[in-house]
């Protein structure tokens, strides 16, 4: 089996350091070790023997030798290392036979004191005799050897010390290599599970593990391999998978290693937006292979808009997309904010716009009203549709499918799409089985607002949204918008006010690009103004007072007065206040008002005449 670049390396450096260190212990050891041989205290006594019996025994002894090679061996231990210490004075005892010469006074000694002091490890006897013509001829002397056992002991000590040194040494250098190549990836790894695990949404910067020396490592394609994987799940996922993600992803706790994406779905509290791109079957015919980059590039719009303006997408349905501005799970909320029961009885007289909980046969509201900063989210989301109106009439790419002629077989080709808007609970969850899983919601108030997108063809305007959702938006964003009907649901006897922001989208938009003197891309100053959200971008930005120009005071106080008319329920002056509004639109996209023009052509249809059971509302006809 061919071996790991990874495990190649650190095999290297082992072996490296290893030679270094053998080598580098044979060279101090040596310098490190003291030995007590006692070689040079035989050969010393041996000479003196060797005098001894030179001098001879009797009356013809050689005394002046004998005492001049004792006194000579006796000089020289004193000038042995140490000797100058009278505690550790080398020779303590000598003693020279046969007697002769008066040797017992002049030569030999015994420093008997000294030696009972001395342990037995400290010093040693050396012993030499020889029979020479009748004579014993005998030397005998003991050293102190207690400074070179202390030298020795230091040795040992110091050669002790640098063998520790050496093994820290060797330890710490493998444990850095291993940390550095084994290790510390592994330990990044767990850092990005984790990570993502926490918080499956939040887009996470690995870039900190550093490439450099791990870039060539099979460690460093596994770091990358769980980025990705981990990147490809939040993007398949999405917000409404974030649990499931993080429920599995997670590395402690029992069952861990088992993959479970199949969890209980959980009540979430969400504005929930629908788009949809118009003649979408017949682009798909026509385009056949190129629909794909046709969907994508008008996906990339709508994903960065409403990404930059707080939003997440749930589904990419081909020519429609989920998205959803998620506010907070029902536990939460009703944690912080309090909560009102209401019997079952009083579902049918509720808006369909109000969040209720089935419990113990009771439904559980919560006022979304009173969650502060949520004006600001419900902006955001009426500011993220709008820009992706704005951005499919001004993206070059999207713009260049105007000229292609297979688009414009029937006329002047041009991207349109509707929007609707709604707020309400939904449930939160994994639908599908262990084959295929989709992360997605589940309630009315998503229908809601794929009826909303619906409806926006019906009365002629590309975005419209519930009342539910413009009682959540700021005082300042409220006045832009338009209530164009009141209108029931299918399955739903609750009437309720729909209202749009009008958009005119035959026009040039200029392009963008970032302050002169910005250090900033376009792109960080979009996200910056996204992040920096002003209520009074509603009549300072560009692009939104450029949409709704047509949309004119005296516009609107006609067309709200006629609408009051035929809510009423006095269709003669509607029709003429609302025919002098649908005349005023002359410039639109459509060249007329689409909500007066659907208005008109209802109160038609009932021959102008307003019904005896004329309750002030309709029935939406779209689904």
């Amino acid at each position: 089996q061919k071996q790991s670049k990874v495990g190649a390396e650190l095999s290297d450096i082992i072996t490296r350091r290893v030679i270094v260190a053998v080598l580098g212990m044979l060279c101090v050891v040596p310098l490190l070790t003291y030995s007590t041989s006692i070689e040079d205290e035989r050969v010393s006594t041996d000479f003196l023997q060797a005098a001894n019996i030179y001098a001879g025994a009797g009356n013809s002894s050689n005394c002046d030798h004998l005492v001049g090679a004792s006194y000579a061996f006796k000089d020289f231990m004193e000038n042995v290392e140490g000797s100058d210490n009278r505690n550790l004075q080398y020779l303590m005892r000598l003693n020279i036979q046969p007697e002769r010469c008066n040797i017992s006074t002049l030569i030999n000694f015994d420093n008997e004191n000294f030696l009972n002091k001395i342990r037995n490890e400290s010093k040693i006897r050396v012993e030499t005799s020889m029979f020479v013509e009748g004579y014993n001829y005998s030397v005998s002397a003991t050293f102190n050897l207690q400074y070179f056992v202390e030298e020795a002991c230091r040795s040992s000590i110091h050669l002790t010390l640098f063998v520790i040194f050496m093994l820290i040494s060797l330890s710490l250098q493998f444990t850095g290599d291993a940390q550095k190549l084994v290790l510390a990836p592994i330990e990044g790894m767990m850092e990005m599970v984790n990570s993502v695990a926490a918080d499956p949404l939040e887009v996470l910067d690995f870039e900190t593990i550093s490439r450099d020396s791990l870039c060539l490592y099979e460690t460093r394609v596994v770091q990358i391999a769980i980025q990705k994987i981990t990147t490809l799940l939040r993007v398949g996922f999405g917000v409404a998978g974030a649990e499931i993600i993080s429920m599995n992803m997670a590395v402690e706790g029992e069952g861990s290693a088992c993959l479970d994406p199949m969890i209980p779905g959980k009540r979430i509290y969400a504005i929930f937006g629908f788009c949809d791109i118009h003649r979408f079957d017949w682009c798909t015919e026509t385009l056949e292979d190129e629909i794909m980059t046709f969907i994508n590039n008008i996906a990339r719009i709508v994903h960065e808009e409403v990404t930059r303006w707080g939003g997440l997408c749930n589904k990419n349905l081909g020519n429609a997309f989920l998205m959803v501005w998620r506010i907070g799970d029902a536990d939460s909320l009703q944690s912080v904010f309090g909560r009102r029961r209401i019997s079952n009885t009083s579902r049918t007289s509720s808006s369909p716009g109000k969040a209720f909980k089935p419990l113990s046969g009771k439904s559980m509201e919560v006022d979304l009203r009173r969650i502060p900063g949520l004006d600001i989210v419900s902006d955001k989301a009426l500011i993220g549709f709008l820009k992706v109106i704005v951005e499919i009439n001004r993206d070059r790419q999207v713009l260049a499918y105007r000229g292609d002629k297979r688009l414009n077989i029937d006329g002047k080709f041009k991207i349109r799409m509707g929007f609707g808007l709604h707020a309400g609970w939904a449930i939160e969850g994994a639908v599908g089985s262990m084959q295929k899983v989709d992360a997605t919601y589940l309630s009315p108030h998503v229908n809601m607002a794929a009826r909303m997108e619906a409806a926006s063809k019906q009365f002629g305007v590309a975005i419209l949204m519930t009342k539910r959702f413009h009682e959540l938006m700021s005082t300042d964003a409220q006045e832009h918008c338009r209530k164009i009907d009141v209108v029931t649901v299918k399955g739903s006897a609750v009437p309720m006010d729909i209202l749009t922001f009008d958009t005119l989208q035959d026009q040039e938009f200029p392009e963008l690009h970032p302050p002169k003197y910005s250090n900033l891309s376009l792109v960080d100053v979009l996200n910056q103004q996204a992040d920096e959200y002003s209520s009074s971008i509603w009549v300072q930005d560009s692009d939104l007072t450029q949409l709704r120009r047509l949309a004119t005071p005296i516009f609107r106080d006609i067309f709200e007065n006629g609408m009051n008319n035929y809510l009423s329920g006095n269709w003669a002056k509607a029709r003429v206040l609302l025919e002098k509004a649908n005349g005023m639109m002359t410039e639109s996209d459509t060249g007329d008002d689409g909500p007066s023009k659907s208005i008109l052509g209802y109160m038609h249809s009932r021959d102008w005449k307003c019904p005896l059971e004329w309750k002030g509302f309709r029935q939406l006809t779209s689904k």
